[in-house]
């Protein structure tokens, strides 16, 4: 039996590496690096200067101290190998905001039936997988027009062949917003995923720590241009991306933006050295206070990620 899930537990970890570079062997909990939100994801993942909706939660909590009323998002992505991931969350100003503004997210990435093989490769049935996450957040803005600040406390959970793993983390987030010659500059700081590490039988592997920079500037008031640079600690891997969003009408906005690639080489052959992998396309449509948002993302013989998300403000 041990066999028979260790042999499981090391073809699931080969499956998420086909991803491109979503996993290392230093660290666990690979979908907490798998991106949310299909907004953010369409910006090539400069998001953490950005982050004015709910989807904070996942880039930068300080961001939830923006929401103007109570927000409710849900959002679906269609991944590789029969992978999804779906994220619900709710965002909660108290006192239209004097008081800060609470955030609750729920997110579940799960795979289809793996083949799982015996040491000497005979076939041995199939398993399944999954990842779920719970997650409550404050944020707040000090006084005035001063800097915004949020924390999240997030519960993992993974369930790998019947054998599960729990563990917790913290987030944290800084965001400033000031005008630059009458331009709006923001700039955003957080530090994702620190915590212990979750425990697979006699292994115990760390989370995927994430510090991330960004800025954001608005050009006239329709266009906006981020940028970020993320770097894991853990694993010596970073990222650089540069996203815009273009609003045509008031209804129909346009998003693209590029994310490099991961500095430490973990990229799959099926995804390293192509042209379009790592950009991202998109566009959100607003009607009265209902959003919904779609991004894509190629990635070579892998195929197409695809995103969308549903929100609603009251």
């Amino acid at each position: 039996m041990r066999t028979h899930r260790t042999t499981a537990a090391a073809a699931f970890t080969l499956a998420f590496m086909g991803w491109g570079s979503l996993c290392s062997a230093a660290e666990t909990a690979a979908f907490l690096k798998v991106a949310p939100g299909a907004r953010p994801v369409a910006m090539g993942e400069a998001f953490t200067a950005v982050a004015d909706d709910l989807n904070a939660l996942s880039w930068n909590p300080a961001g939830m101290a923006l929401l103007g009323r109570k927000e409710a998002a849900f959002m679906h992505a269609e991944l590789f190998e029969d992978t999804r991931y779906d994220f619900i969350g709710y965002g909660h100003p108290l006192s239209a905001g004097a008081l800060g503004t609470l955030g609750f997210g729920f997110a579940r990435l799960s795979q289809g039936s793996i083949e799982a093989r015996t040491e000497d490769r005979r076939p041995a049935g199939s398993f399944e997988a999954s990842d779920t996450l719970l997650q409550a957040a404050y944020a707040r803005r000090l006084a005035g027009s001063g800097p915004l600040l949020g924390i999240s406390v997030k519960y993992l959970n993974s369930s790998l062949a019947g054998v599960s793993a729990q563990s917790a983390a913290l987030d944290f987030g800084l965001l400033l917003e000031r005008n630059v010659r009458s331009v709006p500059l923001s700039l955003g700081f957080s530090v994702m995923n620190l915590g212990p590490g979750m425990r697979f039988l006699n292994q115990t592997d760390e989370l995927p720590l994430a510090v991330s920079l960004g800025a954001g500037v608005r050009v006239l008031s329709s266009l906006r241009l981020a940028a970020d640079f993320r770097h894991r600690p853990r694993s010596g891997e970073s990222r650089f991306g540069l996203g815009t969003e273009y609003m045509v009408l008031p209804a129909l906005t346009l998003r693209a933006g590029y994310s490099t690639l991961a500095a430490s080489g973990l990229a799959s052959d099926a995804t390293a050295d192509k042209a379009f992998n790592g950009l991202g396309m998109g566009l959100g449509l607003r009607m009265g206070r209902v959003g919904l948002d779609y991004a894509f993302t190629p990635a070579g013989e892998l195929g197409t990620a695809q995103r969308f998300s549903l929100s609603t403000k009251f």
